[in-house]
Parts: C-alpha cells; structure tokens; sequence
C-alpha cells in the first residue's frame, strides 16, 4: 500500500469511528481548535449535516458533541445577528436584566404584562383598536429612483381596449405586518387609562407603552432586533422536520451537506 493510500485508509477509518467518539467543548478556544474534527464527525453522516440548517446546536449534539451552556449561547448568538446588531442587542439584554434583575422575556406575553403592571407600576392604557407605526419593506428613497426609471405606459395596440374588461374578482389575503418592522421613531398618541389591567400584553400593544418607561422602550426595542435575526428551530420543531413530520425548505433542498477538511499532506 502506498504512502497516499494509507494516509486515505486513515482518513476514512477516521470518519467510521467518529460517531462513537464523545467531543465535550467547554469553551470558545476548544470550539475554534477542534474546527477540522467537528467537520470530520459530521462529513460522517451527511444526512445530519443538513440539519446544521435547521439548528446546528442540535445537530451536533445529536453527532455526539456536549457543548457547556456559554459555549451554546456563544453559538447561537454569533448567528442569529451581525456583529452591529449583535452588540446592541447584548447591551439590551445586560442592562435590561439588571433593571428588572431577571433575563428579559419580550416574547412571553404575559411576562411582559407582569413586568409593565406590577413591577414597573405603569398604568394600563386603552390601545383598542389602534395599529403601531411600521417602516416601509423598501428604502422609501430607492423606491422613487426605481419608479421613475418604469417605462411609460404604450397603447401600442389601437384595435384593442385601453383597459381590460373586468372578468372576475381576485381576493387576496393581507399580509399581517411584521414587529421587526415597528417604527421606534414615530409619535405615539396619548391614551386613556384602561378600566382592567390585561392579562397578557402583545408586542402591538407594548408598543403604545414605548413613551411611558426606559424599560418598556429597550424591552421593545430586544424584541425587535430578536425577530429580526436568523430563526433557529425549537428541539420539538428539529425532531419534526427530521422525522419529516414537518415541512422545511432547507431540509426539502438539502439532503446532503459536506464540510471542508484540511487536506492530507504527501
């Protein structure tokens, strides 16, 4: 057996006994070092490689990796926002937690309406019926470069109608629209006391509490940013769209995903 055969042989027995090797990473320096090794275990089993889509915290564990809990939030937090957004939303979290002294839950709507009305004292407000601001979906500017780039409208052909005879109707459903889209910067108008503190508080109406309290507006403002970054699946949604019980795009498209590995030295 040559010399490069041998070193292949290698690498592929390598492959075959990584599924019963334990990797325990307790910190960010083991997971930087044991890069090639990680890609190694998971090019063994192609099929849940693809789930690194789905959420790769998951994936890796279920090749055999344990991970330490900061090395988890390490991981998730480095993909789910860029750099920028990352650090806004870590100095939210930081100074949120140490102004309610517990991690701040904006999404669990009846944490939030603990929080506003019984440990920030705020006065419920009656927001029914009223809609937030949101920002546009485009650049409001780019968009009237690119209309008025649109070519004018041509009767080019004079037998037919200028306008189409109507032939049906076409229902299309609205689109709700999205909290990562909230407009911090718009006026918010003044309410009058609700007669019953609510329950449950959504987002929607957190927004019309932005003016009455810090706390309230950073609260608004994490959530926003949490919605706006990379959505990673839930363990009970990773199991469904693994057993196929659940559809996914990632998982219809990819079946098969290969990491790179260092290449064998001659």
């Amino acid at each position: 057996m040559t010399e490069k055969k041998r070193k292949a042989h290698s690498v592929a027995a390598e492959r075959k006994t990584a599924r019963s090797r334990a990797i325990e990473i307790k910190d960010e320096k083991t997971l930087g070092a044991l890069g090639p090794q990680l890609n190694r275990l998971l090019n063994a089993q192609p099929g849940l490689a693809a789930m690194l889509f789905i959420n790769p915290v998951l994936a890796m564990q279920e090749a055999g990796v344990k991970f330490s809990r900061p090395v988890i939030h390490h991981i998730l937090s480095r993909l789910r926002h860029r750099p920028a957004m990352r650090e806004r939303r870590e100095e939210l979290e930081a100074r949120l937690t140490e102004a309610l002294c517990e991690v701040p839950r904006p999404g669990n709507s009846a944490w939030l309406s603990r929080t506003l009305f019984e440990k920030l004292h705020l006065q419920p407000l009656d927001t029914g019926g009223l809609t937030p601001s949101y920002k546009s979906a485009h650049d409001p500017a780019v968009e009237k470069r690119l209309q008025a780039l649109r070519p004018k409208r041509t009767h080019r052909y004079s037998h037919l109608p200028s306008r189409p005879r109507r032939t049906g109707r076409v229902r299309m459903q609205e689109m709700p629209p999205l909290i990562r889209r909230l407009d911090l910067d718009a006026a918010v108008p003044e309410l009058k006391p609700a007669k019953h503190t609510p329950k449950r508080l959504s987002l929607e109406d957190l927004y019309f509490y932005r003016d009455s309290s810090p706390v309230a507006r950073d609260l608004l403002e994490l959530a926003i940013i949490q919605r706006r970054g990379l959505h990673l699946h839930s363990r009970y949604s990773y199991r469904l769209i693994k057993e196929g019980k659940r559809g996914n795009v990632f998982r219809r498209w990819f079946r098969k995903v290969t990491l790179p590995e260092p290449e064998v030295k001659e």
